[in-house]
């Protein structure tokens, strides 16, 4: 049970001294704030969020891993949905659903942001419901009409730590365990006909397996990309492809760790601009501290444009995923900065002008974050996230 002396596990801002995308130069940060810590809300709040926010109708929404309450109570430690308006925080935070956990509902949704689609935000959790291996489930985006759609099972695919792509109408995801080989699958389920149908079982150690993140849909509408957080030649995971229809299952590229490559890819997920994917590891490169690197698809040309932790307080291992903004990707590590409590970073898709636009932990992490390990969203001009305030 999490009880109330849970600090510093909150929602950050990130103000941006121009808006990114109309000025394609000359961005730094000018100032941060902690605009919610978990465990403030009474009775009732959520703690420990491991995913990031979705904007929709100018409202944020997440969700947390834990419940907090004032003392254990049977309620338990499943998580919460909540949302707020990042321009009256004070006043519009609201928890829309408490998990419940198994055998009744979810229990702990974990990485990347809810998906919104038909008027819904989707998402998954980790665990719960009959089998304690996680469900599917929706909510309206004004934060009403919880529903659970489908209970995953080890058959078909279990235990789902992200969200999902939309194809068609379509969810597709991924889980990082069950299956025909019990290393996870590709799935697609129909929110429409509660038809869930796995397309791919992770199949063998040399192929990826266990993923922990989402898949990206190319332009053509056609192919889906991803990673897996083990697996392949080295046990470091990979870069896949594969058809949405379940064929062509293709690795483009194996993590081989060591100073050149990266390792591990933990919940991240891959994002496209024109033949090239860009992505993060969580370890890799001189000092196992991380890589952002650039993998052309055509040819599987593999480039690191970044090695964390190569000079004085840069930040180290991201754990999330990379956010596009015309030229420019931004991001989070868990670790490393002036305070070795994480940072935020924008770098040139072309491998320029990286920089530390902010560090983690400041005035002896007295009212600020920490360890961010999942993705920053951009909403006029400020970079919004969560940190779970753990050391990683």
């Amino acid at each position: 049970m999490i009880t109330r002396q849970v600090k510093h596990v909150v929602v950050f801002a990130l103000a941006l001294g121009v808006v990114m995308a109309a000025i394609p130069r000359g961005i730094a940060a000018s100032s941060s704030s902690t605009i919610y810590s978990f465990g403030t809300t009474q009775p009732i709040d959520g703690g420990v969020p491991k995913g990031s926010l979705t904007y929709v109708n100018g409202l944020l929404f997440g969700r947390t891993t834990t419940t907090i309450t004032p003392t254990p109570t049977p309620i338990g430690s499943y998580g919460v949905i909540f949302h707020f308006d990042p321009n009256n925080v004070a006043s519009s935070y609201s928890i829309d659903h408490v998990f419940a956990g198994h055998p009744d509902d979810g229990d702990n949704p974990r990485h990347d942001a809810m998906t919104p689609f038909n008027g819904l935000l989707y998402g998954t959790t980790l665990y719960g419901r009959t089998n304690n291996t996680g469900i599917i489930f929706s909510i309206g985006q004004d934060g009403a009409g919880y529903q659970e759609l489908f209970s995953l099972a080890k058959p078909t695919g279990d235990e789902s730590h992200s969200c999902f792509v939309v194809v068609n109408d379509v969810l597709y995801g991924m889980t990082a365990d069950g299956g025909e080989n019990g290393e996870g699958v590709i799935f697609f389920f129909d929110p429409f006909m509660s038809n869930f149908q796995t397309l791919y079982s992770f199949m063998c150690a040399s192929l990826g397996k266990e993923p922990h993140g989402r898949l990206t849909l190319d332009p053509n509408g056609t192919t889906l990309y991803g990673m897996t957080r083990k697996g392949g030649g080295h046990d470091f995971g990979v870069v896949f492809s594969m058809d949405t229809n379940g064929t062509n299952y293709t690795v483009l590229n194996d993590f081989a760790g060591g100073g050149s490559d990266g390792a591990t890819s933990d919940h991240g997920y891959v994002v496209q601009s024109g033949d090239h994917l860009y992505g993060m590891t969580t370890n890799g490169g001189h000092h196992n501290d991380g890589v952002i690197f650039k993998l052309k698809i055509d040819d599987g040309s593999f480039h690191l444009l970044h090695k964390f932790g190569e000079t004085h307080h840069d930040g180290r291992n991201p754990y999330g995923s990379l956010l596009l903004v015309g030229d420019k990707l931004y991001g989070t590590t868990a670790n490393g900065g002036d305070n070795d409590m994480g940072t935020v970073f924008v770098i040139n898709t072309d491998g320029n002008n990286y920089q530390r636009l902010y560090s983690f932990g400041g005035q002896g992490n007295n009212g600020d974050g920490a360890k961010p390990i999942d993705n920053v969203i951009l909403v006029n001009g400020w970079l919004y996230g969560n940190d779970d305030g753990r050391r990683h």
